[in-house]
């Protein structure tokens, strides 16, 4: 699909850096090298969990055995669903309903902490401070149920707020936000000092679209240096784009199309494992919206 970032020049990094530094302590942001290119196999649909209804939204646990994802299946209303496996060898096992989080309001984009614990997600249940709401949940472990629902009150707005997974050690959230915007959702960044500790308010990230275009989805690496996003045109459907930088307090490089994996159906929701060799999306190149997993080798520059 035809998208033409313009020159990237990214508002965000001075208010990020606040919030690492004098309002959060001095937690010294990591310098890093220029990053690798990624080389994408043959995507494997995921048909295990049943492609009758709409799958998206993949998010999953470090060891990959675990994965939360959106579907319309039963009542036919937006909830978040699970599917675990034993290795990563294994499909999935049959999705189950996260019945603590999954109610008659719209559930959408959960996005599960690595370590299983945390599952944040949007909504518009009543409470919230908008349209739609981060809501977060936690657990003992992973055999527990769900408890200790919260808002999370720093990260929302009175216009639609939707999670995606944290990144930069966990010490970063992307998020999908539609406040102050004509086109749709645009990409947040929002810091804490520590896990456990609550996020500084977000901040836009400038540059990695056109004006005109959505930019959401966004996935952070574990290390802060490469952004996953996707991007879609007025009155078109959305590509996956990524864009690296050579430390978290540079700016991000000019966005490059994931053109191994973008059709002219939607391809969004990235999602890349801690160790970079496997990658989830979400695509509708099959009809309706699926996840989809694919092998990635990482090529040095």
């Amino acid at each position: 699909m035809g998208v033409t970032p313009r020159p990237l020049v990214v508002t965000l990094f001075g208010a990020v850096c606040c919030l690492f530094c004098g309002a959060c302590g001095n937690t010294v942001l990591e310098v890093g090298q220029a990053q690798p290119g990624y080389q994408f196999g043959t995507p494997r649909l995921l048909t295990e969990l049943d492609t009758s209804y709409a799958n998206e939204n993949p998010t999953l646990t470090a060891d990959l055995l675990e994965l939360f994802f959106t579907s319309g299946r039963g009542d036919n209303s937006a909830d978040v669903w699970t599917a675990r496996r034993t290795s990563v060898q294994d499909p999935f096992g049959a999705p189950s309903l996260v019945s603590e989080v999954s109610t008659s309001a719209f559930e959408t984009s959960p996005a599960i902490s690595l370590d299983g614990l945390t599952l944040y997600y949007g909504s518009d249940q009543s409470g919230g401070a908008g349209e739609v709401d981060i809501w977060q949940v936690t657990r003992a472990d992973r055999g527990s149920s769900w408890g200790d629902l919260q808002n999370v009150a720093p990260l929302n707005s009175p216009a639609k707020d939707i999670p995606r997974p944290l990144g930069q050690h966990e010490l970063v959230m992307p998020l999908g936000s539609q406040r102050d915007s004509g086109v749709g959702y645009e990409t947040f960044l929002a810091a804490r000092p520590s896990v456990g500790q609550p996020f500084g308010a977000p901040t836009m990230v400038a540059g990695l679209a056109s004006a005109q275009d959505a930019v959401a989805d966004a996935f952070l690496t574990g290390d802060g240096l490469t952004l996953f996003y996707a991007v879609t045109p007025q009155d078109d459907s959305p590509d996956l784009f990524m864009a690296t930088r050579a430390s978290t307090t540079a700016a991000f490089s000019q966005p490059t199309p994931l053109t191994a994996l973008n059709t002219d159906s939607e391809e969004r929701d990235p999602w890349l494992s801690p160790d970079g060799a496997t990658f989830f999306f979400s695509s509708n190149r099959g009809g309706n919206l699926q996840i989809y997993e694919v092998a990635v080798t990482q090529q040095a520059p």
